[in-house]
């Protein structure tokens, strides 16, 4: 607790995070023009889920990248080590998600399989994997050392991937980012781990950096880097939490990563029942439906903009509230479990009565 008291001095410089996010973003916004023809895409082919009109750079994870690099650079303390480790374990995902920012087209399962080796790198460095998911039955197999880390790499690269999968409007997915870090910090404020503090609070001022750029009008995108380097990062930095704090439940973990993780299954699981390619995107995840909802109200139909961060602002509380339940039940299985399934519910309820018949 003593070390929870004076967290501002273990704090310090860490606001480089926020400054550099931000000015990063605002220089790649001011400089479009030199490099727009490489850091958009515009092709219907590469787009089909966009829902914006203009080019817009795809490169802000960057500026994420960079918001984190100063802090880790700038501080002295006791998480500048795993802070660095985390960042570093990132940089296979990071590359060739930024290679798909560049007009690449690299195919899914590379990035995937990219997203696999920075999960590795992370265990190899960071000596620390999942032991338990607090499964009846199913817990047993964590005592096989190979099971728990295959299973910990299949876990982080799914989250990856669903960070990627969820950023289809201005401010949804660094939405998520700051929301999932937010309560990260809170958790591990909760169980005084000033550690987790630390990491998670970088990740949140520098994703804020870019969203103050980003929101409302979306002049600058996290793009597919940025998204698999943060799903990346801010896995690991759940694990940490998870293996220094026993009692907080995995399925707490689960509801504040609710939105991304839920999204991603259900849309394999919609694409598997109509037998179509799970790597092949289409325009049927919630938000897409929202946002073609708020695009059909009159206000709506000639600012797509609008509607666009619209769509974002109706979401967002969607977004938030697992993360609410989770730090109700953050220590109690059966609790955070139920909130699971009643939420699990609920969204596929509610996605059943906004989409289309033809869907």
């Amino acid at each position: 607790m003593t070390e929870i008291e004076n967290i501002n001095h273990h704090l310090e410089g860490y606001d480089i995070a926020l400054l550099g996010s931000f000015v990063v973003s605002l220089i790649i916004v001011l400089s479009s023009r030199f490099h727009l023809k490489y850091s958009s895409r515009g092709s219907v082919k590469h787009e089909i889920q966009k829902s914006h009109v203009n080019p817009t750079p795809r490169i802000g994870g960057i500026a994420v990248l960079i918001g984190c690099l100063l802090a880790w650079y700038v501080s002295d303390n006791i998480a500048s080590k795993f802070l660095g480790v985390i960042i570093f374990s990132s940089l296979p995902v990071l590359f060739f998600g930024l290679l798909d920012d560049f007009y690449f087209n690299i195919p899914p399962i590379y990035r995937l399989f990219a997203a696999s080796i920075s999960s590795l790198i992370a265990i190899i460095f960071l000596e620390t994997w999942l032991v338990k998911v607090d499964v009846v039955g199913f817990d047993m197999l964590f005592f096989y050392t190979p099971f728990a880390i295959i299973f910990t790499m299949f876990a982080t690269t799914g989250v990856s991937h669903a960070f990627n999968l969820i950023d289809g409007l201005h401010g949804l997915s660094l939405g998520v980012s700051l929301s999932v870090s937010f309560f990260l910090t809170v958790l591990a404020w909760v169980t005084a781990d000033i550690f987790i503090v630390m990491l998670s609070t970088v990740f949140f001022l520098s994703s804020l950096g870019l969203f103050l750029i980003n929101y409302p009008w979306g002049k600058i995108f996290l793009g597919d880097g940025g998204a698999y380097f943060q799903g990346h990062c801010l896995s690991w930095i759940s694990i940490l939490l998870l293996s220094r704090n026993p009692e907080i439940t995995p399925w707490a973990i689960v509801l504040i990563f609710f939105w991304p993780v839920v999204e991603t299954l259900y849309s394999i699981f919609r694409r598997v029942s109509k037998k179509r390619s799970s790597a092949i995107a289409d325009r049927a995840h919630f938000h897409q439906l929202v946002y073609d909802k708020v695009r059909s109200i009159k206000a709506f139909k000639n600012s797509a903009t609008t509607a666009n961060s619209f769509s974002t602002l109706l979401l967002l509380p969607l977004i938030i509230f697992p993360s609410i339940i989770s730090l109700i039940f953050f220590n109690d299985v059966k609790g955070s479990f139920l909130g699971f399934v009643v939420l699990l519910v609920t969204y596929i309820a509610t996605y059943n009565l906004i989409k289309p018949r033809f869907n």
